[in-house]
């Protein structure tokens, strides 16, 4: 999650093969209608419950979610690197210092949302809310269950998903470490 307008700090400092999907969405169509597609995505996504998940914990990662630029971690991925096969493969903290290197963005003004594969075993999924600039902000787990139960929005009756969080989060680099 980006703040609106800052998003082309990504083009402008970060050799790509091409520029971020919204700025190709926005040549062809205008840009009322790129973030209608990009936000087609996300609704998709919300469908499943995973996708709940990360809808669930936008307020959590930032205080104004209408405020931000929400973006697919895929998205951003493949335009990073030019080569975009699931986010959950290189979307992680590794990443985000390389871009944070690249953009040098002040905290708050890339938020990511990191949401593990659901295990066949356990009825949990872990996750971490990562801030490019100062680290990571909350790591924890969320019920699926929770997520199957609810509707894919959030609204005034379900604001925000119930979660367990970890007591104190742990330094980015054991964050990383633990995932290598």
């Amino acid at each position: 999650m980006l703040p609106q307008g800052t998003e082309h700090r990504l083009n402008e400092r970060i050799v790509t093969a091409s520029g971020p999907p919204v700025d190709q969405l926005t040549r062809l169509y205008g840009a009322e209608a790129a973030e209608l597609v990009l936000h087609q995505g996300l609704a998709w996504r919300e469908m499943h419950t995973h996708g709940r998940a990360l809808a669930g914990l936008l307020p959590r990662a930032v205080d104004d979610v209408e405020a931000y630029d929400v973006r697919e971690g895929e998205i951003v991925t493949g335009a990073v690197l030019g080569w975009n096969f699931g986010d959950g493969h290189l979307h992680n903290e590794q990443l985000v210092a390389a871009v944070q290197q690249r953009c040098g963005f002040a905290p708050g003004d890339l938020r990511v949302v990191v949401l593990e594969s659901h295990p066949t075993h356990r009825q949990r999924q872990h996750y971490r809310i990562v801030d490019a600039a100062s680290g990571l902000i909350e790591e924890g787990y969320v019920k699926v269950g929770e997520m199957v139960s609810r509707q894919p929005w959030l609204d005034d009756e379900a604001p925000a998903i119930p979660v367990e969080p970890f007591p104190t989060p742990r330094p980015v680099t054991e964050v990383a470490a633990a995932h290598e």
